[in-house]
Order: C-alpha cells, then sequence, then structure tokens
C-alpha cells in the first residue's frame, strides 16, 4: 500500500512567481488509491475540478504537473468533514433526550431538538477545524513534478 496518493493536472494560470491555478482530471490512477473512498466523499464524483497551489516547480500555463498528498491527510479530512459534524449530532440528539422531561417535553422531542443543535454545532466545530488543519497545510496537495511541458 503506497503512503502517497498521485495525480496529473494540467496548468490553467499563473497567479504570480509562486502560486498556479491547476485543472485535475480525475484518472483511474484514483481507483488503485487505497484513500480512494474517502476521496469521493471528499467530492470526487466530480470529473474536473480547480486548485490553485504553491509552484515550487516552477510550471507555466499549459505545462502537465504531477500533485502528490498523503492518504493520511485525505483521512483526515473526510474525519474533519464527516465525523464532527455526526458525534455532534448524535451526542446532542441525546443529551437532548435526557434533558427533555426536566423542561417539560417529551424525550423524542428533546432527541430531535439536541440533534439539530448538535448537527450545526458539528458542522461550525469542522470548518473551525478544517480552517486549522488548513493553515498547515498539510492537506493540500504538492505540485511534485512537471511531467510535460507545454511546447509555446
Amino acid at each position: 500500500m503506497s503512503s502517497e496518493c498521485h495525480e496529473t493536472a494540467t496548468v490553467t494560470s499563473v497567479i504570480n512567481d509562486n502560486r498556479v491555478q491547476v485543472v485535475v482530471q480525475r484518472s483511474e490512477a484514483c481507483g488503485a488509491c487505497s484513500a480512494r473512498g474517502a476521496c469521493q466523499a471528499l467530492g470526487g464524483q466530480t470529473k474536473d475540478f480547480l486548485l490553485e497551489l504553491d509552484n515550487a516547480v516552477g510550471a507555466k500555463v499549459g505545462d502537465v504537473v504531477r500533485l502528490t498528498l498523503s492518504e493520511g491527510a485525505i483521512i483526515q479530512a473526510s474525519a474533519i468533514l464527516y465525523l464532527i459534524p455526526a458525534i455532534g449530532l448524535l451526542a446532542l440528539a441525546l443529551t437532548g433526550s435526557a434533558l427533555a422531561p426536566a423542561m417539560g417535553m417529551q424525550p423524542d422531542q428533546g432527541a430531535v431538538i439536541g440533534a439539530l443543535v448538535g448537527l450545526v454545532v458539528g458542522f461550525a466545530l469542522s470548518w473551525i477545524t478544517a480552517r486549522s488543519v488548513e493553515k498547515n497545510r498539510k492537506t493540500i496537495p504538492v505540485i511534485t513534478q512537471v511531467i510535460s511541458r507545454h511546447s509555446d
């Protein structure tokens, strides 16, 4: 099992000397990656998507580049996106059900209200966590190689 996922992309624009925009066209390589389930859960059903990335390899418009991302980063991103809201939903649904009688409600009513609040809180925590992780840049693909140069 590989510890990294690789994909190819085409540079569509150079933003400045050290940033480029690339279009990723999912290939059959996605099917060989052991983290493909998590990746598909993060929007893998779309065929093409745009990314803005650091350009440490000096890629130019039209170049085909190799992107690398660790499988652990994909799993981490999917956990942030799905696990945190699910835990929030479940935890506050149970809490709402337990506290409902003290508030003069049926346990089912408390569970529904708690679940809705938990889901909102979970998504908010997920968003905050994702922003924090994004600043560490561990879940962002890296351009590791220019595979072929576009001829001018």
